[in-house]
């Protein structure tokens, strides 16, 4: 699995765990816009977290 890959799939869970708990439905266009930036932020996520 790509790095990419796991975290969309991170970033996704996450969204659903928000709204399974919290009991919040969290509309399309910010699931998108909020999956879209960590996909672009990954690489320095990793440099942070390798620190």
């Amino acid at each position: 699995m790509k790095v990419q890959d796991f975290a969309y799939r991170v970033s996704a869970r996450t969204i659903e765990l928000l709204e399974e708990t919290q009991h919040y439905k969290i509309p399309e266009e910010l699931r998108k816009d909020v999956t879209e930036k960590i996909l672009a932020e990954i690489d320095a996520i990793i440099k942070q977290s390798s620190k």
